[in-house]
């Protein structure tokens, strides 16, 4: 929806300064795992926030390759928790009721 931006900027500004204060010189993330998230946009997120930071960002897209599919497979043999939203009050409201 038209918060998402908003949401990606936030994770992506909070993941860039704790890898930088950590000294870690790459972040990525998850976001783009999911078939309902815009890979582009939260990779030009992504490299925006990091411009003027120590930590590049990793631009990526998960979800190619069947990459959805097979962290579905993956956590199921792993027993993993799957969230069902992407962590936001807003999203929650679009899950089985949970």
């Amino acid at each position: 929806g038209r918060r998402c931006p908003q949401c990606f900027t936030g994770r992506l500004e909070y993941s860039v300064r704790t890898a930088d204060r950590l000294g870690f010189p790459w972040v990525a993330t998850t976001l783009t795992l999911s078939p309902r998230k815009p890979a582009k946009a939260i990779n030009a997120i992504g490299v925006s926030v990091a411009a003027n930071a120590r930590t590049c960002y990793l631009e990526s897209d998960f979800k190619k390759q069947d990459g959805f599919k097979r962290s579905c497979e993956l956590s199921k043999d792993y027993n993993l928790y799957r969230q069902k939203y992407c962590g936001c009050r807003y999203s929650m409201r679009d899950t089985d009721g949970e």
